[in-house]
This record gives C-alpha cells, structure tokens and sequence, in this order.
C-alpha cells in the first residue's frame, strides 16, 4: 500500500502503491512473437516472474510502453536510456529470444545515442 520505489523509467520516487504497475522490461507478447510461445510452462512462469525482468513503473508510462521493446519505444528518463537498452538485451540474450536484423539495427542506433 505505502512504502518508497524509485522508477526507472521516470526517475521519479513514488510512496503510493496505487500510483504504480509491475512492468515486465521485456514485456510478455513481445517474448512471445520472439519465440516464447515454444517454451515449456514452467520456463514462461520462471521467466514471467524473473526479478532482473520485473520493475515497479508509472502505471501511465507502463501503458505508454504497452508490449513494445527499445527499437520502438524508450523510457523518458533520458538517463536511464543505455541501462534499459543493456538490461532489456541481457533478458533477450539469457532466454534466447529471437529478434530480426532489423530490429537489432534500430536498437543498435538507439544505443550508439549514448556513446
């Protein structure tokens, strides 16, 4: 209900539980147009549930993010950008999801922004 979480995707710090989402870094119908679909039940519940995939977020900047990943959409905290760029990559990699050339493209561009 009350308590301290500092978000992410906006920087900010909330106090109010009500005010927030859990939000899956890499969200569930992305992983799944990426080869999820092809996982045994108990690996989509582990990774459904995995901490280093979950954050507490903004509930309208969650719904703004919707199912999308870095190649389309990053988070207003411009000074988390190359963190959620690494991080979302790291869960990609760890589950062996399968994203396209191009998407791996726009990505790349996303995160040479920062270099």
């Amino acid at each position: 209900m009350s308590g301290r979480w500092l978000d992410p995707y906006t920087g900010q710090t909330f106090r109010e539980s009500k005010k927030l989402d859990i939000n899956h870094l890499v969200p569930l119908k992305y992983s799944w147009d990426r080869g999820a679909y092809k996982w045994s039940r108990a690996k989509r519940i582990r990774f459904s549930n995995d901490p280093v995939n979950l954050f507490a977020v903004e509930k309208s900047v969650n719904r703004q993010k919707s199912e999308n990943g870095p190649a389309a959409w990053l988070p207003p905290n411009v000074n988390f950008r190359c963190e959620y760029i690494l991080r979302f990559q790291r869960v990609v990699f760890i589950y062996d999801l399968q994203q396209s050339a191009a998407e791996l493209d726009l990505i790349e561009r996303a995160r040479q922004q920062f270099y």
